[in-house]
């Protein structure tokens, strides 16, 4: 049986009053966590990790381990995925590998297909709490905003080390753009740096999985930022640990 659809449907944008909704922008137009991944929903390249049945078991004989790549390009264009298994103990992968790619227009493209089990046998990740697997597109040599994640378990139930996020430094670049520099000891998932009270605006990325000991994310504010000073005590950072923890 055919399966199509006529579309994607966003639900819902904004709050008009303050409240818990499945909105993703706050009352006051902050962006929600949702709000900063909704902005690869309609990348027109998508990159699709699936394990088929989802959350199997790591000795499931016959559950498997797909990549795809879905292209709404309206020309061809060549690209590469990269991909990499981690574990959470360690910045470095576990394994990694690549794959070239023409992204031609309105194709879904299966890359590879693996045994789920003998996958994880080659990987060496013997407990699927320990591992995750993402993969990133390269298009016409320009990294995008397209990172992929898969989870192997629930993230409630990840075995994970505390990361030890901390902002390191807060550097004005404009009359609206802070940068911030974040430091982490150990991998870590979801980091979340909350808005400080009185700016309204949003960062270029949010939310994210860090797999590096040090990134830099921007802030832009709807409003000038030059009347007030900016230290990294008037941000607050989270991640996963800290919600699984608690």
């Amino acid at each position: 049986m055919n399966r199509h659809t006529m579309g994607l449907m966003y639900w819902q944008l904004n709050d008009i009053w303050q409240a818990a909704t499945w909105s993703s922008l706050e009352y006051d137009v902050t962006w929600k966590m949702s709000h900063y991944y909704a902005q690869q929903m309609y990348t027109p390249v998508y990159i699709v990790i699936k394990l088929t049945p989802y959350l199997a078991s790591i000795d499931d004989q016959n559950a498997q381990l797909s990549i795809y790549l879905i292209s709404d390009l309206t020309e061809n264009r060549q690209s590469q995925i990269n991909c990499s298994v981690h574990s959470f103990d360690t910045f470095d992968s576990r394994s990694s590998f690549s794959y070239d790619v023409p992204t031609n227009s309105s194709t879904v493209i299966n890359l590879q297909t693996w045994s789920y089990k003998s996958f994880m046998q080659q990987v060496q990740c013997l407990n699927n709490k320990e591992c995750l697997f993402r993969c990133s597109l390269i298009s016409n040599n320009q990294q995008t905003n397209d990172l992929q994640t898969l989870f192997f378990v629930r993230p409630k139930d990840i075995s994970l080390f505390n990361p030890n996020l901390r902002i390191v430094s807060v550097q004005q670049r404009s009359s609206t753009e802070l940068e911030l520099t974040i430091n982490a000891d150990k991998p870590a998932l979801f980091v979340w740096v909350e808005i400080p009270e009185g700016v309204s605006g949003y960062f270029n990325r949010n939310g994210f999985h860090m797999f590096e000991s040090q990134v830099t994310i921007t802030l832009t504010s709807w409003t000038s930022l030059t009347n007030r000073t900016h230290k990294s005590s008037d941000f607050t950072i989270i991640s996963l640990d800290d919600v699984t923890q608690s």
